[in-house]
């Protein structure tokens, strides 16, 4: 493989994006792009291979491709990224969309297992001390249409009447990384992948949950009594009760003076240990006037985490949330790719399999940079979009990018070696 160098200057030769060139560098360092060859899917190799295929397919979601029918303007003309993978130009929209179509529930399997392999590899929350936070949620994927493979009709937010599929994840948001996840029709409630979201996660996370490090963080949907007897003596976790009758009757019986103020419109109260959990019973002013009540359940010790920590630590479960906005803004997996139910569930998981790797990208290459706190909206749509020249020599690609460009002159700080200080405008 030839060594990639990074500076700024004139345009002069071939262009290709810089972004795309610095990431291919990356996910070929820590030989995350070869576990895809495990993934097979009966279809003919002429000009392209399966792997070489399925690369493009990855790329195309780094990239920012909203359709698949991007491949032809943002990766096709790149043939020096192209040539980094013994290709004269990626393949085009037709062979990628053949791909997804082809893709069966094996081949999920598979794209699971690529999935884990490189999480096992290069996970930063396996090897952070203290709490490791797993939050499990679950969103909607509205399909327009009726020829899509097992979309029913099911809970759209703000979207009544309309038929799709569940996404369900678990995320651990402090690191960005993804640890699993199920696709199913519109119409499965969330608590029907309960048990195999918690599996893969004491999987995924087992030496941490060994050492009573890991934390389950669960929404109202999962926190019924039958889900919370399921892990309360394997894993620390805080859970939203689903009834929120229950918690409503309970503040019924609590003083005025014994409500302990979280802020202006929010008070708590914990009741007695019952049964070795705790349950705190939250009590929210509304904009009406009126209060409104919920319960978090939890086995967390209250030496460890008192009853206003543990109402701030729940609603830090929006990282989830925010993942969930990741992925349909700026992956755009709103936009589904076939009508096949396994080519949109296989097109999740090189989601959620590009996402693990670009938040890796920038704990590892970023760390301690300029561009140490970017987002990966400003990386995606932003940088990707930087134009830079390509020199080839027999053992080096060089990329200049314009020095013009702030966000450009930082790329290359970030991109040279951690032992090598080079100046930003270099050429060479």
């Amino acid at each position: 493989m030839k060594s990639i160098t990074f500076t700024t200057g004139d345009f002069k030769e071939e262009k290709t994006s810089a972004w795309l060139a610095g990431f291919i560098k990356f996910a070929r360092t820590i030989g995350a792009l070869d576990l895809l060859e495990q993934v097979k899917v009966k279809m003919k190799e002429v000009n392209y291979t399966v792997h070489q295929k399925m690369i493009t397919l990855l790329l195309s979601i780094i990239m920012g491709c909203k359709y698949t029918s991007d491949v032809n303007h943002k990766l096709v003309p790149d043939t020096v990224a192209a040539n980094m993978f013994d290709m004269k130009r990626f393949p085009d929209q037709s062979q990628i969309n053949e791909l997804i179509r082809r893709i069966d529930e094996k081949g999920i399997e598979q794209l699971a297992s690529v999935h884990h392999q490189m999480f096992m590899q290069n996970a930063q929350c396996l090897s952070v001390p203290g709490f490791v936070v797993v939050d499990i949620d679950q969103s909607g994927l509205i399909a327009s249409g009726k020829t899509y493979e097992a979309a029913q009709k099911g809970y759209f937010s703000k979207k009544k009447n309309q038929k799709g599929y569940q996404l369900s994840a678990a995320f651990c948001g402090e690191s960005s990384e993804t640890i699993s996840l199920y696709l199913d029709p519109g119409n499965t409630h969330c608590s029907a992948r309960f048990d195999d979201l918690v599996k893969d996660t004491l999987v995924k996370l087992s030496d941490v949950a060994k050492e009573h490090r890991l934390i389950l963080r669960i929404d109202s949907g999962y926190g019924s009594d039958d889900n919370i007897n399921k892990i309360r003596d394997k894993v620390l976790f805080v859970a939203k009760a689903y009834s929120t009758v229950r918690a409503a009757n309970i503040a019924k019986t609590i003083k005025k003076e014994d409500w302990k103020e979280v802020n202006g419109c929010v008070d708590v109260f914990e009741l007695p240990i019952m049964k070795g959990l705790r349950h705190i019973v939250v009590r929210t002013l509304t904009s009406k006037g009126s209060f409104e009540y919920t319960m978090l359940v939890s086995n967390i010790p209250s030496g460890r985490m008192s009853a206003i920590e543990m109402f701030h630590f729940y609603n830090k479960r929006q990282t989830i949330e925010a993942f969930f906005k990741t992925c349909k803004n700026v992956y755009h997996i709103k936009n589904l790719r076939t009508r096949k139910f396994n080519g949109i569930y296989a097109f999740l998981w090189f989601v959620f399999i590009s996402h693990n790797l670009l938040s890796w990208f920038k704990s590892i290459v970023l760390s301690g940079t300029e561009l140490e706190g970017v987002g990966t909206k400003t990386l995606i749509e932003k940088l990707g979009f930087i134009t830079a020249e390509v020199k080839q020599t027999a053992q080096t690609i060089i990329v200049t990018l314009p020095g013009i460009n702030a966000l450009a002159r930082k790329f290359v700080d970030c991109m040279q070696p951690k032992y090598e200080q080079i100046s930003l405008f270099s050429t060479s």
